[in-house]
């Protein structure tokens, strides 16, 4: 579905709701976080979202993560949740989700799953990453692979690639059907898989990194390598607050670096063909739409 122009405001206050009990119980236990990818981008362009952006995420040092998310899930009072991997049955990816209990959130490509799904921000831990290319390749692959895992413990059907087609897919559909079952049939959880994934991402220290820290979550094999973008800790997370939308927001303070890494010329927007969003298919907000609101504001 298409969002209305309604629908994307609304969407966005619940999130900005969500950034401020994020940052409000960060503050409290003197934990560090940053913005990452779009929402950063957003911040520094458009001084607020990305305009045809529908989402908001982050960045923790991983130390400040396992605190985190120790801490939300013993603070967070209704309607906020903290979605996990070791606390969410069901939940397969190797980062926290800040989300609203009373709100529903899935795309197309996430009908399938076991867990309840609100309107939420992403919460991603970085870890250090090897200076040696060999090593680092080795330890984003054996990350890789036991993230894929975790996803078919549970689901038989992940998502694949679009221009994996014809027999391929078909082949690449029924091996994610035999190691499901497989994983099943020795009683292969998530939560055993991301305990092995965890000790991989701790293994590099900040000596063995040069310093250099990168979201594993989000690396890729390609044929010269593993995909995966590194950054220097320390400018990464000295926060800068910004303006966005109605409030301020902790970018990092060398936002330039960073842009420029992920995103290149970040300051030239990107053809139309290139704009996305996460469009859903099922779409439900809180009512009221924010804790404390009345029907009238509501109707504003």
């Amino acid at each position: 579905m298409e969002y209305t122009e309604e629908q994307l405001k609304k969407l966005r206050a619940v999130e900005l709701d969500l950034y401020k009990r994020f940052s409000l119980l960060c503050r409290k236990h003197g934990l560090c976080f940053v913005t990452g990818f779009g929402t950063t981008l957003g911040a520094i362009r458009h001084k607020g979202f990305i305009p045809w952006d529908d989402d908001m995420d982050f960045l923790m040092p991983r130390k400040d993560y396992e605190r985190f998310v120790r801490l939300a899930a013993r603070e967070l009072e209704d309607p906020y949740e903290i979605l996990e991997i070791r606390t969410t049955e069901n939940y397969v990816m190797a980062f926290a989700k800040l989300g609203r209990k009373d709100s529903e959130f899935l795309e197309e490509a996430d009908l399938h799953i076991r867990y309840h799904n609100g309107i939420s921000i992403d919460i991603f831990p970085m870890d250090y990453w090897p200076q040696d290319k060999k090593k680092r390749d080795r330890l984003a692959f054996r990350c890789y692979v036991l993230l894929r895992l975790c996803s078919l413990s549970v689901y038989p059907h992940p998502k694949l690639p679009a221009d994996l087609r014809g027999w391929k897919r078909a082949m690449a559909r029924t091996g994610c059907e035999c190691i499901h079952h497989l994983l099943r049939f020795f009683r292969i959880t998530p939560r055993r898989l991301y305990r092995r994934y965890r000790k991989l991402a701790l293994s590099t220290t900040p000596e063995e990194g040069g310093h250099y820290v990168t979201d594993l979550c989000w690396c890729w094999p390609r044929r010269d390598g593993m995909i995966g973008l590194q950054y220097e800790e320390k400018g990464l997370f000295t926060p800068l607050m910004t303006p966005f939308e109605d409030t301020e927001i902790p970018v990092p303070e060398q936002y330039d670096s960073y842009l420029r890494i992920a995103y290149r010329d970040y300051m030239t927007l990107p053809p139309v063909s290139k704009r996305h969003s996460h469009k859903p298919a099922v779409l439900r907000f809180p009512d009221p739409l924010l804790p404390g609101m009345t029907q009238e504001q509501k109707s504003e």
